[in-house]
């Protein structure tokens, strides 16, 4: 059987970063069935930068602070991990349920001391198209933004997950 496993992923890099050419390297940590438990929460500019951060968070794992916070736009819940202050893994999905959401963060805290790292870099494409600052949504999403109204600088706070700590609700 497999064990969960941290992958390295080469994503190109966004055009609001520094060195477009570059990649960036990003960490996921999948379960056995090969779903995503988490991410980590920032790309990094080697592999041997995003080895480390794995490596760090294994070692400090009883460390960490968890985050539980809902996306007040979306009304759905996601999860952080922050070291030092420092924020280290995410979650790869948002959860209708703040149930979820903390049932979810359980499995990625369970498998992160178990888990294999993979050796080398995957290639990745970016998924969904994101508008940028000079983009209209209506480009990308032409339905959902003439039923809502939506235009990137209406997203404001409402999009900005606020963290809490567990409790805080």
């Amino acid at each position: 059987m497999q064990r969960p496993r941290f992958v390295f992923l080469a994503a190109p890099a966004t055009q609001a970063q520094v060195a477009p050419e570059r990649e960036r390297i990003l960490w996921m940590l999948v379960s056995p069935n090969n779903r995503q438990l988490g991410r980590s929460a920032s790309y990094h500019d080697a592999y041997a930068d995003s080895r480390q951060a794995v490596l760090d968070l294994q070692q400090n794992l009883d460390r960490v602070i968890r985050l539980e916070s809902l996306v007040e736009m979306t009304g759905q819940w996601i999860w952080r991990l922050n070291l030092d202050g420092h924020a280290v893994a995410a979650s790869s999905r948002s959860y209708f349920r703040a149930r979820e959401c903390a049932y979810n963060l359980e499995r990625f805290l369970e498998a992160v001391p178990q888990a294999d790292l993979v050796v080398g870099v995957r290639a990745a494409r970016r998924g969904r198209q994101r508008p940028t600052e000079t983009e209209d949504v209506a480009a990308i999403h032409p339905t959902r933004s003439l039923a809502t109204g939506l235009t990137p600088s209406s997203f404001g706070e409402a999009y900005r997950p606020r963290f809490r700590m567990p409790g805080e609700l």
